[in-house]
């Protein structure tokens, strides 16, 4: 594996600006003032949750414990003995106060079709995600977005190292079979076992760190990973717009079309209608 130590790092992008530049072709960025007014910079940090909201009950990988509980170890976290990571959590279960300190979403995110009251989905495919760990957590597995979405990942306390790969590299990603095609079977990019996944020596990727107050664009399709460098808070969100709405329509009717063949005709022609009138840009 060949890693190349930088990223863009970019201030004072319009949207019109960003899609130029980072939709078309897509690639990686790191906005640094993205979201500069939000309340949640400089407020959202692992005391502030231990002390505010303590009593939350959370799981992490299959063991429930209070939030309280959880920050404690990852106070205490090591690179060698790391504390479980809270991941994926949605911000929607958690005291609804918390969603006004992390609006309104940047700027570079619009228009979000996900978000769209007339997109064909029974249930709601974009969500604010937070994610609380400590010094040495990584997250579990290789993998880009589900459903070729775009992701924006706001940094609001600690720091991360990330490592990205292009759409170009998936041959050597070893993707997982079915459902999980959008997973690598590697466990660990940085120890990898050569033996069963030969290939990998020859992907060509980007490592970088994320720092308190950016933002980074992952466009759709682009494998990443990331590592916990200090005690961090993490703010995501999913993104479909015109740039992966192809990738995107492909996936989401194939897994329609697991249930009904029918319900999935009927979402692709909804999709492209939605995306020929703009009509998920409006409502």
């Amino acid at each position: 594996m060949q890693l190349v130590d930088q990223i863009d790092r970019r201030a004072g992008l319009t949207r019109t600006e960003f899609a130029h530049e980072y939709l078309s072709p897509p690639r990686p960025v790191i906005l640094t003032d993205a979201m500069s007014r939000w309340r949640a910079l400089g407020r959202w940090t692992p005391e502030f949750f231990k002390n505010e909201y303590g009593d939350l009950q959370v799981v992490v990988d299959g063991e429930a414990m209070a939030l309280r509980d959880l920050i404690d170890r990852i106070d205490a976290s090591t690179r060698d003995d790391p504390a479980p990571y809270l991941r994926n959590q949605p911000l929607a279960a958690w005291p609804p106060e918390l969603s006004a300190d992390v609006s309104p979403m940047p700027e570079c995110t619009q228009p979000n079709w996900l978000d769209s009251r007339l997109f064909p989905s029974r249930h709601p495919l974009s969500s604010v995600e937070v994610y609380i760990g400590g010094r040495g957590a990584r997250f579990p597995v290789l993998h880009y977005d589900g459903l070729h979405t775009h992701a924006f990942l706001m940094q609001l306390h600690g720091d991360k190292q990330y490592i990205v790969f292009s759409p170009e590299q998936t041959a050597f990603m070893y993707p997982r079979d079915g459902l999980e095609m959008n997973k690598s079977r590697i466990d660990d990019v940085l120890a990898p076992d050569r033996v069963a996944f030969p290939l990998f020596d020859r992907a060509e990727g980007l490592r970088f760190e994320l720092h308190p107050g950016e933002t980074l664009f992952v466009p759709a399709g682009w494998w990443h990973t990331a590592r916990i460098l200090s005690s961090s808070v993490t703010v995501s969100v999913n993104v479909l717009n015109r740039a992966n709405s192809a990738a995107f329509r492909h996936d989401y009717c194939a897994s329609i079309a697991r249930r009904s063949a029918l319900l999935s005709s009927v979402v692709r022609a909804g999709l492209r209608f939605g995306q020929a009138t703009r009509l998920f840009e409006r409502a």
